[in-house]
């Protein structure tokens, strides 16, 4: 398609018209980010599960009475950026019953939430009278009371074998705690002790929110506050709509597919055309695959996060991330999609499987218009698996259970730098941490054996993806559950402008005593017994341009690594390494590129952009070995 010439230049006058002082200006925003901050470490150092204590799975954010975010620190992009679709439906729930000291709870999907597992905890904040701001949390839970014990049960086909719903309720009210409805909702809860501690954790966070911005309303009066947060609304309106007259006008088209539903079904296609038009822009999922009935399926609130995120990350990251950017960007997906399931559809893998989906289909529209701004595929998560079991190593015997980061995947290059490793998904960014080997050890009933850098795991080209890891893990306890919630097994992460796909990865369990592997899909439950281990491969990222114009030393200095093999430099990159003296053979290397440049080169915008691409279990499956789709 061809591209329309610049846009016209438009006014980049703020639109309050109000009259602010730069110095206050820039204080107060500064302000409103500490605050955030803040936040975020007292939710952090106060948690009890690993899941959000090491691994940080949450988001704070701070939001005006209207529930317009005004800034977040440090937090996840699938929360941050659908965050105000959950407020504004509590906000409504309550109206006219919203009162300083109200704690207000919601878990629903069909509320405007992320998925079940997401416990979003909000309280208003009041000075002199006035409702003035929100303080709002968002945690992922440990456990959400589902049939099986996980926060994100694949099989489930409704949002009755999710666990527990909780739509807009309040925990406390005028500053009293209603404890029949605390009572009632951890009676609901595996691991009680557990949940309660995360629950105070974030109660923690939005009260600490709600001390800092009060005496920031004492120190500035209500009015000035107003004022200069509708001052920081249009700083980044202004700034956000400069950058999107930068991209092209135009309709561009991209496709991805969700490996599996969680009930069997392969490869269910997701669709999003990107049209920007002046200063906005909008992303539909007409032509999505309809909802499946596992709980592989979008919520609302995770399609606009899913839509707006790639759009996000390709604007120059000094903007403040509040409602000035958000507004610029709408999305839009038939109800009963994969993209927009339909009540009572299980949405309970929305921030993981859909998500990251959908944002592979809008980056690569996106690699059609800007493909500067864009990156390769990052890996999704098809061997990030929910351990549980009892830990019989103290007197007394205990359940456990432990939402397992460590065999995360890796992020796409870009156009001017190698991937990051670790990135995790797409839902995170890079937000999420994995868990320490000896604190994995010490907490749970398992033994690391090994984790490690998967060498030849990433997309390759002028810059390559950031590298997948290879993890081995052994209980120590007896038999341990392992249910697998993921994708990005069947369907790698992408290339973009000549890079290509990362490996896939995915993982398997392997009897000690005959050596048998029963691999799994990205989704399933299967038992690790005494004498198994559990082995999770996971890919790095996709590449970014040809990997026959990667400077040599650079492709040395990922053998060096060990991102790189020998073998892949040469056969991939067209480097000769002298084995024995480990640098670069200059003519050797001149010479084979040459003939490989004349086999021809792929030049492709993305790919790969076929179902089911990755072929890691494939080319691993040995005689006897068997392959487990979506098991229960």
């Amino acid at each position: 398609m061809a591209k329309p010439g610049p846009k016209p230049r438009k006014s980049a006058a703020g639109k309050s018209g109000n009259s602010l002082d730069p110095i206050t200006f820039s204080v107060i925003l500064n302000r409103f980010n500490t605050i955030a901050d803040e936040m975020t470490l007292t939710m952090e150092k106060t948690a009890w599960t690993s899941i959000i204590a090491l691994a940080r799975d949450f988001s704070c954010a701070i939001y005006d009475a209207k529930a317009r975010q005004i800034c977040m620190m440090d937090a996840l992009p699938v929360h941050t950026n659908s965050m105000h679709v959950v407020l504004r439906e509590i906000a409504r729930v309550f109206e006219g019953n919203i009162h300083d000291g109200d704690v207000i709870v919601c878990n629903h999907a069909y509320s405007g939430n992320t998925h079940v597992g997401d416990f979003v905890t909000a309280c208003p904040i009041f000075h002199d009278g006035k409702h003035m701001f929100w303080s709002m949390t968002k945690g992922h839970q440990l456990d959400c009371g589902a049939f099986i014990p996980t926060s994100t049960p694949a099989a489930a086909q409704n949002v009755w074998q999710e666990g527990l719903q909780l739509p807009p309720i309040k925990f406390y009210e005028k500053g009293k705690r209603r404890e029949d409805v605390v009572r009632m909702y951890l009676a609901n809860m595996r691991w009680q002790e557990w949940l309660y501690g995360d629950f105070m954790a974030q109660l923690g966070s939005i009260w600490t929110g709600r001390r800092r911005l009060v005496e920031l309303a004492e120190t500035y009066g209500n009015d000035e506050m107003e004022k200069y947060v509708e001052g920081i609304f249009d700083y980044a309106d202004m700034r956000m709509a400069s950058e999107i007259r930068t991209m092209p006008d135009g309709d561009y088209d991209g496709v991805s597919w969700l490996d599996t539903d969680g009930q069997g079904g392969t490869n269910i296609e997701v669709r999003a055309r990107v049209s920007i038009r002046d200063d906005k822009v909008h992303i539909n999922f007409a032509g999505s695959a309809p909802q499946t009935p596992g709980a592989n399926n979008s919520s609302f609130g995770v399609m606009q996060a899913a839509a707006g995120i790639p759009i996000m990350c390709a604007i120059d990251p000094s903007i403040p991330h509040n409602d000035g950017c958000l507004r610029h960007i709408s999305a839009e997906a038939p109800e009963g999609s994969v993209c927009n399931a339909q009540y009572p559809a299980s949405t309970a893998l929305a921030t993981i499987g859909p998500d990251d989906t959908m944002q592979d289909a809008v980056w690569k529209a996106l690699a059609k218009a800007v493909p500067e701004r864009v990156i390769g595929g990052n890996g999704r998560i098809p061997n990030v698996p929910f351990f549980s079991g009892t830990d019989s190593r103290e007197a007394e015997d205990r359940e456990w259970g432990c939402m397992f980061f460590n065999g995360a995947t890796a992020g796409g290059a870009s156009s001017s730098t190698d991937g990051w490793p670790l990135i995790m998904t797409s839902a995170g960014m890079g937000g999420l941490k994995i868990l320490s080997v000896e604190m994995s050890e010490m907490l749970y009933p398992m033994r690391i054996d090994r984790q490690e850098i998967n060498t030849d795991s990433m997309g390759h080209g002028k810059y390559h993806g950031g590298p997948g890891v290879n993890i081995q893990i052994s209980p120590t306890s007896g038999a341990m559950e392992c249910n697998l919630f993921g994708d990005g097994q069947l369907n790698p992460p992408f290339g973009v402008m000549g890079g290509t796909q990362g490996m896939g990865g995915g993982s398997y369990k392997e009897s000690l005593t005959t050596g048998k592997r029963t691999y799994c899909s990205s989704k399933g439950r299967i038992i690790i017994a005494e004498d198994e281990v559990w082995v999770g491969e996971s890919s790095g990222g996709g590449g970014y341009g040809i990997a026959l114009s990667r400077d040599p030393e650079l492709v040395l200095g990922s053998v060096l690594e060990g991102l790189l093999s020998v073998a892949c430099a040469k056969r991939v990159y067209g480097v000769v390494i002298d084995a024995a003296t480990m640098t670069v053979d200059p003519k050797k290397t001149k010479a084979l590129r040459k003939k490989l440049r004349a086999a021809g080169v792929s030049r492709h915008v993305t790919v790969p952009n076929v179902p089911g691409a990755a072929d890691w279990a494939q080319r691993r499956l040995r005689p006897g070995d068997e392959f487990l789709i979506d098991p229960q």
